[in-house]
């Protein structure tokens, strides 16, 4: 697949990567890398072939956020920013969109952060599933320090959830940089690893996930969220039990557990 922003390619079979190719602007989101995210994201859903997905960007950055010196957007802009209901449809949403569809697709993402990672750029790195970080990671909830509300691309859901609401209020207060050691201790990211073990680190844990099933993965991820917000306990475990019952009819179950048998046995 070719794009004109990003890069989609197969490093080995099973993984997908995603890399944001704007290196001259830090990775910034420009309306075409939209464009580009949201059709490689459609076309994932149906790629059975691809079951774990890396994220990272090009050059010294991960993703600098909305790209403001954007020409396309800049052009549109007096009409976008004429009426509330327009920006909400035409750019607000088209960028919201982008952080749903992460979640809506079926495959885990691992993001291997590799440098700032600011609006935007954090905000898809906290809708990843697993987050690795390398020494010079930061991470900027900049939307408040341009007038905008703190709250913006799921950030106001994903971070308390991350690192506890007192610690995300001061951060989205502020606006401050968060640096990969503090990251870290705060729970931010999964792990923090040193800079050239960056994506050797993201691809072997690729591969630890592959080694479990199809559906496994699939509907852990689908847990795991549903169930982040589940209404009870109860409604926690009704999903839990529709998706063990039906992992259990599956072909990859029966090898797993010969698998395993076999192993303990050794």
């Amino acid at each position: 697949m070719e794009f004109n922003t990003i890069r989609f390619e197969e490093p080995e079979p099973g993984i997908g990567l995603i890399t944001l190719n704007r290196p001259d602007r830090l990775n910034a989101i420009n309306m075409d890398m939209l464009d580009d995210l949201h059709s490689l994201f459609y076309q994932l859903r149906t790629m059975e072939g691809v079951r774990v997905l890396i994220i990272t960007g090009a050059g010294r950055g991960f993703c600098s956020g909305a790209d403001l010196k954007d020409s396309r957007f800049r052009k549109e802009a007096p009409a976008l920013f004429s009426s509330t209901a327009l920006h909400l449809v035409a750019v607000q949403k088209k960028y919201a969109d982008r952080i749903l569809e992460m979640r809506r697709i079926p495959q885990p993402i691992i993001a291997a952060v590799n440098g700032p990672a600011a609006g935007g750029g954090m905000s898809i790195a906290l809708a990843s599933d697993v987050i690795i970080a390398g020494p010079g990671a930061t991470f900027t909830p900049s939307f408040i320090n341009i007038g905008l509300s703190g709250g913006e691309l799921g950030t106001s859901y994903f971070l308390p959830r991350a690192v506890g609401i007192h610690r995300a209020a001061e951060i989205l207060f502020t606006g401050r940089t968060v640096g990969a050691a503090e990251a870290e201790k705060i729970g931010l990211i999964s792990r923090l690893v040193d800079e050239n073990e960056l994506m050797k680190t993201a691809m072997q844990t690729a591969r630890l996930m592959l080694g479990k099933s199809t559906f496994g993965l699939r509907f852990t991820k689908e847990a795991l969220y549903q169930n982040l917000d589940a209404p009870s306990l109860e409604a926690a475990i009704e999903l839990e039990n529709r998706n063990q019952s039906m992992c259990c009819t599956t072909p990859d179950f029966v090898k797993a557990v010969e698998a395993f048998s076999k192993g303990k046995k050794k």
